[in-house]
């Protein structure tokens, strides 16, 4: 699958590199420059001290270039900036593509979800909620943890749980988003 990946974050970069690690083709968008670049040469990344990324993910700054024929899109960035994100990445967005939300937080302005903010600005239901007791440098690490897929419809959840799953990276579903 060829997974996007919006937020080279922490966070993003860990899920990210988990993708990677399951053979899937990974982009990654990221707002600097610079954090692009190092995730292309050196395979890390400035918010992840210490972890070397899998070398097969390819960073851009380019919208585009990360979200045109992608079959995943997981939307990573800060809450406060979430909407934004995917109003730049929803004209690139695949119509069949399976959108997956790993931001956490709620819209400051509009008390908004993030799942519901991907189903707004990409008109389409059953964004898939990505949360759990996790911490970035941890599963980048590797080291074990539990995290719940929720969505509302079944097959969604079961396929970013097909995903991610990995013996360290217990992925469960849920259907209750909230």
């Amino acid at each position: 699958m060829i997974c996007a990946v919006l937020g080279a974050g922490a966070w993003g970069a860990a899920l990210a590199d988990r993708l990677a690690r399951n053979s899937h083709e990974v982009r990654i968008w990221a707002y600097e420059p610079d954090v692009a670049d190092t995730i292309n040469d050196t395979h890390t990344n400035r918010f992840l001290a210490g972890v070397t990324l899998h070398a097969s993910i390819v960073a851009s700054t380019e919208m585009s270039a990360v979200v045109s024929g992608a079959d995943v899109v997981v939307l990573v960035a800060p809450s406060h900036v979430t909407r934004a994100v995917a109003e730049s990445a929803q004209p690139h967005i695949a119509r069949g593509a399976m959108v997956i939300v790993a931001s956490k937080g709620i819209e400051q302005h509009s008390l908004a979800r993030m799942s519901e903010i991907a189903e707004d600005v990409f008109g389409r239901e059953g964004a898939v909620a990505l949360s759990g007791p996790t911490f970035a440098l941890e599963v980048a690490r590797g080291q074990p943890t539990a995290i719940v897929a929720a969505c509302a419809k079944r097959e969604p959840a079961e396929a970013a749980q097909q995903l991610f799953h990995a013996p360290a990276f217990r992925v469960y579903t849920q259907h209750d988003v909230v």
